[in-house]
């Protein structure tokens, strides 16, 4: 678990930095992007998302599962990056041709009602190209025991870029054709980075050592990349299909609206994000070595500890929801629902810790797949029944019921089939907290200066609920921090 808590709390803090970033870009963005250009680019991004993880053609499946099989570093890994790019590079071509014979059909059903989105369609074929190398590079260096640098790259470095864009956007030295092309850029920067990065370590050899790959792990190879289609592209559509479906069934402006509600749900996912990238490499490890020992109290401690972090963040988001809103402005009035729903839904999936990761490393994998599939299936009717009537609510509703849900029935698959269970009575002392701390922020008057009503909001309960988190030692990780900064600071020995 050192390994795990290192680069977990190391990926975490530049999440948090990014978070901050992103945060100040979305109240700026409100200011100086209308809602139509702020739709373009959330659109762009769930777009290319779609297309780029179809690319990899199911391969990160394989990445994940059988690379500590072709590990040695002596051999450079058995050419298992030349294989991992001409994946890549196949899945590109496919999804181009896709790419152009659907064109048509998205040009015609948004000429009118989302026309920036027509102007601005080519910027998918780089964005697809570049984030599909970015995810398997990511996932390739993850399992190099680097699960940090992908997400600096994807959560900090490119919300600063995205900022410094904004910051010249407003002083009119580019217009906003070339915020598009910058944004594009940030966009495409970590698989350039990774690739760099790969290098200088001397890990990017593309000398292929196809004699490896034997019959059996040949025919294992292709198995799970077909899972890994079906898998993989499921599970960013559970991501980004609401803002599609939203920008079908409305328009760029309502997915603009949507776009920004959406960023303040998401941060309660931050911890599990970072942690996710790095215990899915060990319990990989574990499986390969049938140390069940390690997977239980990798799930265990992923699950406390994220509850703690989610639910902090939860808390924090519904006590201040009046100030977020008059930071927003008038016009996002009668949209708190969406956060809340959106909020709770990741608080649930949070504290379901290392599920996904052990299902997906194990030899049921196929189970996951199966699972994403039909959850897919759902949030397409939850969506199509839900947006017709509330609109953005019923998206975050739609998200609610289907993401939440199918996480709380992973837990129990993995309890009935595996005997491993995440949740003690720890979990419980945890919620009865959250709901203490929650009562005492809201039995503090409102104070009309909004940004110090934030302030004291936020100092209340991150003291109320840590503080009580640590005399109830709710979680071992949280007091040995305290412990470590009460002994620089002298309070004991």
């Amino acid at each position: 678990m050192g390994v795990i808590k290192r680069q977990t709390i190391k990926g975490s803090v530049y999440s948090y930095l990014g978070v901050a970033v992103g945060f100040l870009y979305t109240i700026l963005s409100i200011k100086l992007l209308s809602s139509e250009q702020i739709g373009l680019t959330a659109i762009l991004v769930a777009v290319s998302a779609l297309y780029s993880q179809f690319s990899t053609l199911g391969f990160t499946k394989v990445i994940e599962r059988l690379f500590p099989y072709f590990r040695d570093k002596d051999n450079n890994h058995n050419g298992f990056l030349f294989l991992t790019l001409a994946v890549g590079m196949i899945g590109f071509i496919v999804s181009l041709i896709t790419f152009f014979i659907l064109k048509p059909y998205i040009i015609e059903s948004n000429q009118e009602k989302s026309p920036l989105l027509v102007q601005y369609i080519w910027y998918l074929i780089p964005l697809i190209f570049f984030r599909m190398f970015s995810v398997m590079l990511d996932t390739y260096n993850k399992m190099l025991f680097d699960a940090t640098t992908g997400s600096i790259l994807s959560d900090f470095v490119y919300r600063i870029g995205t900022l410094s864009l904004l910051g010249v956007f407003f002083l009119k030295w580019i217009n906003f054709s070339q915020f598009v092309f910058g944004y594009v850029f940030f966009l495409s920067l970590p698989a350039i980075y990774l690739a760099g990065l790969l290098i200088h370590r001397k890990q990017f050899s593309i000398q292929p050592r196809l004699d490896f790959i034997s019959t059996p792990l040949r025919k294992e190879m292709i198995t799970l990349s077909v899972f890994g289609i079906i898998g993989g592209l499921s599970s960013v559509a559970l991501k980004q299909i609401d803002t599609v479906m939203l920008n079908a069934y409305t328009n760029l402006a309502t997915t603009g609206v949507y776009s920004i509600l959406f960023v303040f749900g998401t941060v309660i996912l931050v911890p599990s994000v970072a942690l996710g990238k790095i215990s899915s490499t060990i319990i990989a490890d574990a499986w390969k070595d049938k140390d069940m020992d390690t997977i239980e109290d990798i799930y265990y401690k992923s699950s406390i500890n994220q509850l703690f972090a989610s639910l902090l963040i939860f808390i924090l988001i519904v006590t201040n929801l009046h100030s977020i809103y008059q930071l927003l402005g008038p016009q996002y009035i009668g949209t708190e629902w969406v956060v809340i729903l959106i909020s709770l839904s990741n608080l649930i999936v949070s504290s379901t810790g290392s599920s996904v990761q052990i299902i997906s490393t194990s030899h049921k994998y196929k189970i996951q797949t199966y699972s994403l599939g039909v959850l897919v299936v759902l949030v397409v009717i939850f969506y199509a029944i839900f947006i017709p009537i509330w609109g953005m609510t019923g998206a975050a509703l739609g998200s609610l019921l289907s993401v939440a849900g199918a996480s709380l029935l992973r837990v129990f698959y993995l309890k009935r089939n595996m005997n491993l269970f995440p949740y003690r009575l720890v979990h419980l002392k945890c919620l009865a907290i959250g709901l203490v701390t929650f009562a005492a922020a809201k039995l503090i008057p409102m104070i009309d200066n909004y940004f110090i009503d934030l302030i004291i909001r936020c100092s209340v309960v991150s003291i109320v609920f840590i503080g009580m988190c640590y005399l109830f030692r709710i979680t071992s990780d949280l007091n040995q921090i305290v412990d470590k900064v009460f002994k620089r600071i002298g309070l004991i020995r």
